[in-house]
């Protein structure tokens, strides 16, 4: 490479073209040179308004392209690995939407190609990139919260004003509903918050209330919760839902410790200073905090291949927030709590 990508990106939905396009175009050392997806008039459109000349609705086509260097998947959770598998077959470094898999099997497919191939798997492990999360965890890094002990994360979206997509209802494409989909995202920064701690084991349960199912569906759930225990004695509660009768959405993450606390959205840190609670809350700007994640997140993701070093958003992490759904959708299948295997995640970058 000359100090510059020749990037393609693959699923051009809400997400993409909230979040991805923006930064991928902002970036001084990227050429977006194509886009790839199944709606043609969707690919004329953003082709128009973001000057790209080159457009693809098969992908078979784009991951062949010599030109190209990376490409990014945000297609749907079942295309996720084929594509990737593909991508890292014909030489291309590739950026992947979470969750990564559908489960952790599909993971480590993924991961293996990457190896063989020596090609580079970063996934789009972004929340953490959030400025109030990162600034939480410089207060845990140094010690401020004390010894972590519970942490409590959710996100409730009301059926108003946000529905998932069909394929998103259906378990053949989704690999899971509103745990897998939504709660990959709290895992993200909530896993990442309460590091070196490890999770242990799952307890989950699952419901499913909405009935616009189609006949001959495995339904997914659109409620979830569960519970986290980890090696160092903390415990999680994660909560999610995507049709309840809320007015608004609802998300969060809580984290509680022998000397402090700390909440997120809004950001809030108090801390026990000779026995009294202050608030040592620092001025943070917040504003929109998801386009600025997304922009480092493909900064980082540059640095990594312009560099070649490994990036910061691990693929092992990835690989544990599908280990910890697959370990979820067991222990709601048979009411019992799931031990997590242990399994090496060193050199999955």
């Amino acid at each position: 490479m000359n100090g510059r990508l020749r990037v393609a990106l693959a699923g051009c939905g809400v997400q993409a073209q909230v979040a991805l396009l923006p930064a991928l175009k902002s970036h001084p050392a990227i050429d977006l040179v194509a886009l790839c997806d199944s709606d043609i008039r969707k690919l004329h459109t953003l082709c128009a308004r973001y000057n790209i000349k080159r457009y693809y609705t098969d992908f078979d086509r784009l991951k062949d392209e010599p030109d190209i260097n990376a490409i990014v998947i945000a297609t749907p959770n079942y295309l996720h690995a084929p594509m990737t598998i593909a991508a890292l077959e014909s030489g291309k470094d590739v950026l992947c939407e979470m969750p990564l898999g559908m489960n952790a099997a599909e993971v480590r497919e993924m991961v293996a190609a990457a190896r063989r191939e020596r090609r580079r798997l970063m996934p789009c492990l972004v929340t953490r990139l959030r400025i109030d999360v990162q600034t939480v965890r410089e207060y845990v890094l140094r010690g401020d919260l004390g010894q972590l002990y519970y942490a409590k994360t959710g996100w409730l979206r009301g059926r108003q004003q946000w529905s998932p997509m069909s394929w998103q209802r259906e378990w053949n494409f989704a690999g899971g509903g509103v745990f897998l989909n939504l709660g990959s995202a709290l895992l993200d920064s909530a896993l990442w918050l309460v590091a070196p701690a490890k999770p242990v084991s799952v307890i989950g349960v699952a419901g499913s209330h909405r009935k616009n199912h189609q006949r001959g569906q495995q339904v997914v759930e659109d409620t979830a919760f569960a519970l986290l225990r980890f090696d160092s004695g903390l415990v999680m509660t994660l909560e999610v839902g995507w049709s309840l009768l809320l007015e608004r959405d609802f998300i969060y993450c809580n984290l509680f410790g022998t000397q402090g606390a700390a909440v997120i959205d809004p950001l809030t840190i108090t801390r026990e200073i000779h026995g009294r609670l202050v608030n040592v809350t620092p001025p943070v700007t917040t504003r929109a905090p998801v386009r600025r994640a997304y922009e480092l997140l493909i900064k980082n993701w540059v640095e990594s291949l312009l560099n070649d070093v490994p990036p910061e958003m691990a693929v092992g992490d990835a690989l544990l927030i599908n280990q910890i759904a697959d370990a979820f959708y067991r222990s709601n299948a048979t009411g019992s709590e799931v031990r997590l295997e242990s399994e090496s995640t060193e050199g999955l970058n």
